[in-house]
């Protein structure tokens, strides 16, 4: 499919051993200035296949447009300028602002855009009701270390989305981090264990630094072996392809430190309330996308 007037998808390479191409008359549009769009942004335009002037960024307020200005992105306060000027727009506005946001640009939407949401909970048949009939789009969920390149990212495609439309996204996304498309089920799965996932983390390394301040080493030390320790044993983790159980019984020795720590945080119940905590977050997603008022408007043409 090719959507009529600004690119062909089909023209990008999806093998990630080889270099991204792409039409050059593709513009990519942010609407919103948060971290997400700041990370994903950036994480494009690190390749260097992006250049910063076919990026663009609209919010109601200037408060996050230095950082994209120092990247060399236009920013505007008009979201229809984005949607004209830009065939591949990303909407990253918070949930219950999404409704209001599509209600004013779908006039201007037609089949040449391509349409990202990463609005959590906000489903694909909640998006494509609110958008003209036939308007492609995508679902996706980044997470915070989008911002140093390291996120983790999936998407689904919606109705009228192609594969070479989840190609071109996923092409484009690489630079972010570990990108994967699966079934919009999954979306509101991954926003608990990632999305979500990343303060869980960041709660527990803070617990691993206060415990090491209790027992007399010095706070900013602490936090940062505590943070060296997070990003280490992740690293190993993901490109070891060990399952976590062989490598935590790797660091076991019968009678030692390890397992006598391990026995300790069995006790407090850190895995069933890691489990948990994944599912009442992935739960609460599910709740945002069950159309709620402020949401529920159908704007199809």
């Amino acid at each position: 499919m090719i959507h009529e007037g600004y690119f062909d998808s089909s023209l990008i390479k999806t093998d990630p051993e080889t270099p991204l191409e792409m039409d050059s008359n593709l513009r990519i549009g942010f609407i919103g200035a948060g971290n997400m769009a700041y990370g994903i942004a950036k994480g494009l335009l690190q390749s260097g296949d992006v250049p910063p002037t076919s990026v663009k960024v609209s919010a109601p307020s200037a408060r996050n447009f230095v950082r994209f200005q120092e990247l060399g992105v236009a920013v505007t306060h008009s979201n229809e300028e984005v949607i004209h000027s830009c065939n591949l727009v990303f909407v990253a506005v918070k949930p219950h602002l999404v409704a209001a946001v599509l209600g004013v640009i779908t006039k201007y939407v037609t089949q040449k855009h391509i349409i990202v949401s990463v609005a959590a909970g906000v489903t694909l048949v909640t998006l494509e009701g609110l958008l003209p009939t036939g308007s492609v789009v995508l679902r996706l969920m980044p997470n915070l270390p989008c911002l140093v390149q390291q996120g983790a990212l999936l998407f689904s495609r919606g109705t009228h989305a192609q594969p070479e439309d989840g190609a071109l996204l996923r092409s484009l996304l690489q630079p972010c981090g570990l990108v994967e498309e699966g079934p919009e089920a999954w979306i509101d799965i991954h926003t608990g264990l990632s999305g979500s996932g990343v303060a869980f983390v960041y709660l527990f390394a803070e617990a691993l630094a206060e415990g090491a301040v209790k027992m007399g080493m010095p706070s900013a030390l602490a936090h940062s072996i505590a943070a060296q320790t997070v990003l280490g044993a992740g690293q190993l983790l993901r490109d070891s392809g060990k399952h976590p159980a062989q490598l935590r019984s790797e660091v076991c020795t019968p009678g030692g430190t390890t397992i006598f720590g391990l026995h300790a945080m069995e006790q407090g119940g850190v895995r069933a309330a890691t489990m948990t905590a994944v599912e009442i977050a992935t739960e609460r997603a599910r709740d945002l996308g069950r159309k709620p008022s402020h949401i529920a408007t159908d704007n199809r043409k």
